[in-house]
């Protein structure tokens, strides 16, 4: 015998391997063999045939023994062979001197030990030679000879005893998950061991030098007749395939096969077969299977044990089916609670949901499952994101997730459907994780904790999530664990991946936005700057070249102030004065915007600052006419900040004088708010005016801009006080405060603090 393999068999090497196997098993006798040569030659000799069979014991009682039982009215006074043989005829002969081979070649190698049913496989094989050479001899419009209908019968099925002998274990295995499925025989063969007994048999018959047409009986005996190929015995194969059909209904003996057989009623309408025969024959092959089995040996078989066995038989398939049917009930309502549950996840989910919302659809779906509609859940995004613990309830999130410690096993971070291994558990140090505990015990006030996770296989970039539900009812363990249960919690962690990842993009979206917004902002922070640059080059220009001449105006103007006699003609000359020292102080504004001087940086009072920008914006509006209502709030102790104080108390005096043109004679208020979180002071004024235009908000640093009037400020004020700002580390903003209140300019700066650990 071959060496068996423990897994299925589909290399097409060991295919080849398993057909050598029965290529190896013995021949048939010298004696069979050319008794069927003999019979095949064109000019008998009977003195030959009588010969061959008196040379061989068994053959010779089993010949004489099939005359005793012959229909032929001559009893016991037939006592030789040559008598027998006459009486017989020379196929009948052949065919005895076949089976009876065969069966002795067979029964001396089989092993009683495993799961094939020989004296039931014996049986069955009888059944169908006798009901096949019924159906030849009630219908000889067939051309099949009843001898040859009989002989083919009874070795259709020998490739089953070809692959038992060959593989005994692998074959046992492959009739116990035929009997457990309850399927056709030769699928479980070609998955299991990547041949079937039909492919089997047909070697066994070229093995033996059989006859063609017997080989293609035991090849092709389970195929429709429209599908045999045009070269076979069509009608033998076609009366094999009847009687094995006939046979199953009988439920004589032992095919190990499960599957359904070709319908009886259609396949004998296609052969001319009248229904009613099978009916009125019943009691024959009974008969003939008792007979035929004594002849053969194999045992007392009276018509009456037969007749009980195919009840017990017919019961025994009845219990099967009423046993498969009630399984099939029972998955089917499985089934249908697990479509239900997916039903209900869909039902409760939206494209957009975030990941949170997957996790409750998640719970609601168990729930149809478990029964309960409260549970704890753990998720990770990926390996690297962080453990998160959420609460649901009735179908709602009761508590949001909230990032709890990742445990850790033999000094690896887990991931929570880790946790539903109950071994992995027990490795766990629990002592520093109270949310853990707290969690089970939220749950387990309802009852006992059952653990719902995904994969245990999963990649580092997957998601992992643990649901942990009160079991509720039984029959709960038994769904989760069945294959079709992997359906449900596959679509669960594609749509949690679907979440995950469109929340990713959204967030991608998001910070693409805000860096476009930033890389706008700062764009046009670069062409202004550009701009002021030009523009301080122009202005570098221009004080060079008008310089001179605005000296000799202004002094000019004023020898003129001093020596006209009328009012009228000194107002003039002041006027000329005062528009030369305008343009003297546009020219320094312009240079000092574009190339800024270098500031005396030293720690000072944030207080002192205020206050003395506070005096630089009332002098100016001063002398422009226009009375400065300033009111200044400050509370206790401010940290230092680094500054010259000259030079930002001249930026900050510029948004004290905006807010006071904005609304002369209202109050202005600035204060100081200190800002520990980013380490600055933050110092605010606010008026009273119209507030900023959404046009101002956009062009207020721009030089020369101004909603003002045309003449009463130059529009460069901003500009300079954010480049001095800016000089200090600092940042200015604008703003409108609630309602409609006024504009608000916010000005931070970093305190010595904050400058001293950037630095």
């Amino acid at each position: 015998m071959s060496t068996e393999e423990s897994q299925p068999m589909h290399d097409p090497r060991q295919i080849e391997a398993i057909l050598s196997g029965v290529e190896r098993l013995p021949t048939l006798p010298s004696v069979a063999t050319r008794l069927m040569s003999v019979g095949n030659a064109a000019d008998i000799n009977l003195d030959e045939i009588i010969q061959l069979i008196e040379s061989d014991p068994a053959m010779s009682t089993t010949i004489l023994r099939m005359c005793r039982s012959a229909d032929k009215g001559l009893g016991d006074r037939i006592t030789t062979v040559r008598r027998a043989v006459i009486m017989l005829g020379l196929e009948t002969v052949q065919v005895a001197a076949l089976s009876v081979h065969v069966y002795q070649l067979f029964s001396e190698k089989s092993d009683q030990d495993g799961a094939f049913d020989h004296p039931g496989f014996w049986v069955h094989s009888l059944c169908v030679a006798c009901c096949a050479e019924a159906i030849a001899q009630a219908h000889p419009a067939l051309g099949v000879s009843p001898e040859q209908a009989y002989l083919a019968g009874l070795l259709h099925d020998l490739g089953k005893l070809a692959l038992d002998l060959t593989l005994p274990k692998a074959y046992s295995r492959v009739l116990e998950m035929a009997s457990t499925k309850r399927c056709a025989l030769s699928l479980v063969e070609h998955t299991m061991l990547g041949i079937d007994h039909l492919t089997a048999g047909k070697r066994l018959a070229e093995h033996w030098h059989l006859p063609v047409q017997i080989r293609d009986a035991m090849w092709l005996h389970t195929q429709q007749t429209s599908t045999l190929p045009s070269d076979t015995d069509q009608s033998l194969v076609s009366v094999i395939a009847l009687a094995e059909s006939w046979s199953r209904d009988l439920h004589l003996g032992w095919c190990g096969d499960y599957g359904e057989p070709l319908d009886l009623y259609q396949l004998a309408d296609t052969l001319g077969v009248g229904v009613d025969f099978f009916k009125n024959q019943a009691n024959r092959i009974i008969d003939s299977v008792a007979n035929r089995g004594e002849i053969l040996g194999l045992g007392e078989h009276t018509e009456q044990n037969l007749l009980i066995e195919s009840l017990t038989g017919a019961n025994r398939s009845l219990a099967a089916l009423n046993a498969e049917l009630r399984t099939k009930a029972a998955n089917s309502k499985s089934m249908l609670r697990l479509l239900d549950a997916i039903d209900v996840f869909y039902r409760d989910l939206s494209p957009d949901d975030r990941p949170e919302e997957v996790l409750r659809a998640m719970v609601s779906s168990a729930s149809v499952l478990i029964g309960s509609e409260r549970a704890a859940v753990i998720m990770q995004h990926d390996q690297n994101e962080p453990w998160q613990s959420m609460l649901v309830d009735q179908g709602q999130i009761v508590q949001r997730p909230t990032r709890v410690p990742a445990p850790e096993a033999d000094g690896e971070t887990a991931r929570p459907s880790d946790l539903s291994e109950s071994g992995f558990v027990a490795s766990l140090d629990l002592s520093g994780l109270d949310w853990l505990r707290e969690l089970f015990a939220s749950v387990r006030d309802a009852g006992t904790p059952m653990l719902i996770g995904s994969h245990i296989d999963i990649s580092d970039q997957d998601p992992s999530f643990l649901i942990i539900m009160p079991r509720m009812g039984s029959g709960s363990e038994r769904i989760i664990a069945t294959p079709d249960f992997e359906r449900v919690r596959a679509i669960w962690t594609r749509s949690l991946v679907q979440s995950i990842a469109m929340q990713r993009m959204r967030r991608m979206g998001e910070e693409l936005a805000s860096a476009n917004h930033t890389m706008a902002t700062l764009r046009n922070e670069l062409t202004s700057k550009e701009a002021l640059v030009q523009l301080g080059r122009l202005a570098a220009g221009a004080a060079h070249e008008m310089n001179n001449p605005l000296s000799v105006i202004l002094g000019r103007s004023q020898q003129l102030f001093e020596r006209l006699g009328t009012e009228r003609e000194r107002e003039t000359a002041r006027k000329i004065a005062a528009a030369a020292q305008q343009l003297s102080d546009l020219i320094s504004s312009l240079h000092l915007i574009a190339d800024p001087p270098k500031p005396s940086m030293h720690p000072c009072d944030p207080v002192l600052l205020v206050r003395e920008a506070i005096e630089i914006a009332r002098q100016r509006c001063h002398t422009q006419g226009v009375r400065a209502r300033v009111q200044f709030k400050a509370k206790g102790f401010y940290k230092p900040v680094n500054m010259d104080v000259t030079m930002l108390a001249q930026a900050l005096a510029e948004p004290i004088i905006n807010a006071v043109f904005a609304k002369p004679d209202a109050l202005v208020t600035v204060s100081i708010e200190p800002d520990d979180e980013f380490g600055r002071l933050s110092i605010q004024i606010n008026d009273q005016g119209p507030g900023f235009t959404e046009n101002t908000m956009k062009n207020a640093f721009d030089p020369f801009f101004s909603e003002l009037p045309s003449g009463r400020r130059s529009g460069l004020g901003l500009s300079r006080a954010r480049g001095l700002i800016e000089l200090h580390k600092g940042e200015i903003e604008l703003g409108n405060a609630h309602e409609g209140r006024g504009a608000r300019v916010i000005v931070h700066l970093p305190t010595t603090e904050a400058g001293s650990q950037a630095a």
